[in-house]
């Protein structure tokens, strides 16, 4: 009994247009920046803690954001803490006769800071403490300061002042939001302010860092906590963590009476000789925050940051600089010298594999096999696919398909390609030697 055995047919690989992936080489060192950037942008924000956060700077919680060790502290010295949730039980609190007291507001985006600030709303001799306002909510209110910049992270400064509660403290960590007018009573460069209104003493610290547990034991913030709420015996600690409905009355029944302005208190003489807050009284203002004051971009972040990402842009620039010629087509260049056809071969084979340049290495065999199969047929340099396979009497697509058409993803069908080109010139040719 005889056996026929029929021809393996030629190995094929799935189809796939060749692609030109030299833009990837300008296009990800950009796409890593961005995301560094991003993912610097979405820590910065998940580490920031919320104001909303029932545990933010609350005297009952023992959490890092929390303010309970302040609280204890407090109640160490002798003074009496007393935790109201909104603005009419603070004023209500205060207003509740005794000694003056230090209201102590922990959320002032939260908080109806406007009401706060109105003419008599608070007894004589209390001292208000405000933990980072923004523009945003100084603007709602009647106090006499301004934002006149802010940082992307806290920073540490000495207080340069002659308070006596921040050179106690010592360096501290409150410069994030700085503010103006810039007076005897400034401090930490501009990131503490006090000033006087009305026989109110109004002081905004410029970062919650030294009322949080978790940063209560860094530097001076501790002792800086403690020396500003602990000028009186009674503190009303306003734990507001949810939007107060502000009053829905129009704002001209909401003006405060008009004072005639020879019984306005002036700036006092003796602040330049002391670090008595300064006392200063302006009409309410409804208005924006002036265009005018500075408040460049180039403020609002860290100059490090600034530094960084020029280094970076330098580095990718210099990168691009180093890439660019390696940008174009390959150019075929003449050896220096005569070397053996096997040797070439392999160096060029190995720096191939080294490269991974499996679509080169089959362009290389496939048009090694044409220049071949042409002068075998006798048909010009310039033949085409179809006037090879028209020819040698082969199927065009057949042709096309391990000539031209597919590229390998792997090593295995890179070999796989390779044996169906030559198997290919091998049937047309009847040549059994070398394909090169």
């Amino acid at each position: 009994m005889t056996t026929t055995l029929s021809e393996p047919a030629p190995a094929t690989t799935k189809t796939r247009p060749k692609r030109d992936r030299r833009w990837l080489r300008v296009a990800i060192p950009f796409a890593v920046l961005l995301t560094l950037v991003t993912g610097t942008l979405i820590v910065h924000a998940v580490e920031r803690p919320d104001a909303d956060d029932a545990e933010f700077l609350s005297p009952v919680s023992s959490a890092g954001i929390g303010g309970r060790q302040l609280a204890d502290r407090l109640r160490g010295q002798g003074v009496t803490v007393t935790r109201e949730t909104s603005t009419t039980d603070a004023l209500a609190s205060m207003n509740s006769g005794g000694p003056a007291a230090t209201l102590f507001v922990t959320t002032p985006e939260l908080a109806d800071v406007e009401r706060l600030s109105r003419f008599a709303a608070l007894p004589a001799g209390t001292r208000v403490v405000v933990v980072a306002p923004t523009s945003v909510a100084i603007n709602t209110t009647h106090w006499p300061i301004d934002q006149r910049g802010d940082r992307w992270t806290t920073a540490v400064t000495g207080p340069g002042c002659a308070d006596p509660v921040a050179t106690a403290a010592g360096p501290a960590a409150v410069a994030r939001l700085r503010y103006t007018p810039v007076n005897t009573s400034s401090c930490y460069d501009g990131s503490l302010l006090t000033v006087a209104q009305d026989g109110v003493t109004i002081t905004v610290v410029g970062a919650e860092d030294p009322f949080r547990n978790d940063r209560g034991g860094e530097h001076g913030n501790a002792a800086l906590a403690t020396g500003l709420l602990s000028q009186t015996s009674r503190v009303v600690w306003l734990d507001v963590h949810h939007r107060e409905t502000l009053p829905t009355t129009s704002p001209t029944t909401t003006q405060p009476p008009t004072i005639p302005p020879q019984t306005l208190p002036t700036i006092s003489e003796s602040a330049s000789e002391s670090a008595s807050p300064i006392e200063i009284t302006r009409e309410p203002r409804e208005r924006p925050q002036s265009q005018s004051e500075p408040n460049p971009l180039a403020e609002a972040f860290p100059s490090a940051l600034w530094a960084t990402l020029a280094l970076l842009a330098l580095a990718l620039l210099a990168l691009a600089v180093a890439a660019a010629r390696r940008l174009g087509a390959p150019v075929t260049e003449p050896l220096p010298s005569r070397v053996p056809a096997n040797e070439t071969m392999l160096g060029h084979a190995r720096l191939y594999q080294r490269a991974r340049a499996r679509d080169a290495s089959l362009d290389v065999l496939r048009a090694a096999a044409r220049r071949r199969i042409t002068a075998h047929l006798g048909l010009p340099a310039d033949a085409t696919l179809a006037d090879l396979a028209e020819h040698a009497g082969r199927d065009v697509d057949e042709v096309r398909e391990i000539l031209a058409d597919s590229y390998p993803d792997k090593d295995a069908e890179l070999v796989s390609a390779a044996e169906a080109v030559q198997n290919l010139v091998r049937e047309i040719t009847g040549f059994e030697g070398d394909q090169s």
